[in-house]
């Protein structure tokens, strides 16, 4: 669905397309009064040439004209298809003459069925040097390219007027003629009711008209609607083909063009998909080099904040006592020395009138850093104030802590 929505991705199948209608085209005829061959005039159109030189073409398929056949439709009561076909093979009385005899079966209910016959005036088949593998008669296809809303059509064909009616009793067809001058005596012929407003034919529908210059497009139209797998009943007997003047050239020609357009085709979406799988990979490539290199600093972070860390494994923490100490002095006191002794902190501070001691004690415990703080010696009264020395040492000592937790204990 994405490639036909994709301009660029449409031109080569629109090229292919184009290609196999002018190589099917190239084999197929229409046989009317002479034997026309079809020739493209523009992109998609096409016109009916005559053939001048006819074993320049032995056309594989051919569109028969309405004055070589005789054409009936007939409703058998059989509900299995397969059982009909085995009547038809019984059934002779299809026309006046015997010949090669085309036909379209289409059931009508569950019981039965209506099978067209079109049987081809012998003398036609011995005028012409070349045997089709597939006749079309020109009533089914012009009746495929019509609308469904559409009941009765005059068309003008190269070399005749030919009348179309669609019926509850199938599809039926004439040439214009004294019997059936006009669009109405061939309706009222075929018990198709006809109603002509005006002669635009602006109110009504239900029937169409085709001048000659339309007649080639509606027998494309009509070529381009049918179902290959309903026909069978086109095909000539295989018995009467002659395998001699089989076309292996041509049929080389197209074998040796679809494997080259299947070829192209796949190769080229196996290097579209290799180039997508490549531009995924660098990407891809980018983004594990960029996490190894991110991986590989932070190791070497890593390795370089071990070597900072040991030479401080031994070390005491001197430096986290003026925390301690500063905090102490919030109270009002004053320290005159810091000492330590034996893994212990020793402070001596004087306390202001307003503060005592044990007031510096007590905010000493608050501390969650200091371990077991007291007096180390009696406490002392000079002048009112009163001089102290109080002790501790630390909760856990600093090699026992990591390094960014020092730092912010220290700030």
């Amino acid at each position: 669905m994405q490639q036909a929505n994709n301009p660029k991705a449409a031109q080569p199948l629109g090229r292919i397309s184009h290609l196999l209608e002018t190589i099917l085209a190239s084999q197929g005829g229409y046989l009317a009064d002479t034997l026309y061959a079809f020739k493209r005039t523009t992109e998609s159109e096409f016109e009916l040439k005559p053939v001048q030189d006819k074993k320049s073409l032995k056309p594989r398929w051919l569109i028969l004209s309405r004055e070589h056949y005789f054409e009936t439709s007939k409703e058998y009561p059989i509900a299995n298809k397969h059982d009909l076909k085995k009547a038809l093979q019984f059934d002779d009385n299809k026309a006046p003459f015997a010949g090669i005899t085309l036909q379209h079966i289409e059931r009508i209910n569950e019981q039965s069925y209506r099978v067209t016959f079109w049987v081809i005036n012998p003398k036609v088949m011995e005028c012409i040097d070349f045997s089709p593998w597939l006749i079309l008669p020109e009533t089914y296809v012009l009746a495929k390219a019509l609308n469904e809303n559409i009941n009765l059509a005059t068309i003008e064909g190269l070399n005749k007027t030919l009348f179309i009616s669609k019926t509850g009793q199938g599809v039926f067809s004439g040439i214009q003629s004294p019997q059936t001058p006009s669009l109405e005596s061939f309706a009222f012929s075929t018990g198709s009711p006809i109603k002509v407003n005006n002669e635009n034919n602006e109110n009504n529908e239900q029937y169409f008209i085709a001048n000659n210059k339309e007649f080639v497009g509606l027998l494309q139209k009509g070529l381009k609607s049918l179902n290959i797998t309903k026909l069978q009943g086109f095909m000539v007997n295989v018995n009467s083909i002659n395998w001699q003047n089989y076309p292996w050239k041509q049929a080389g020609i197209i074998t040796t063009i679809v494997l080259t357009v299947y070829l192209i085709l796949s190769s080229s979406w196996l290097v579209v998909k290799q180039q997508l799988l490549e531009q995924q990979l660098a990407t891809q490539r980018v983004q594990v080099n960029q996490a190894l290199s991110l991986q590989k600093k932070y190791q070497q972070q890593l390795q370089w904040q071990a070597v900072l860390t040991e030479p401080l494994q031994d070390e005491f923490p001197y430096w986290n006592t003026w925390p301690i100490v500063l905090d102490a002095v919030s109270v009002g006191a004053k320290f005159t020395a810091i000492h330590y002794k034996n893994s212990k902190v020793i402070i001596h501070g004087t306390a202001n009138k307003s503060v005592k001691a044990t007031d510096v004690l007590a905010k000493l415990s608050e501390n969650t850093k200091v371990v077991s703080p007291s007096f180390s010696q009696p406490v002392r009264k000079y002048r009112g104030n009163e001089k102290f020395a109080i002790s501790f040492s630390f909760a856990e000592p600093l090699s026992q802590q990591p390094l960014s937790q020092q730092k912010v204990e220290q700030e």
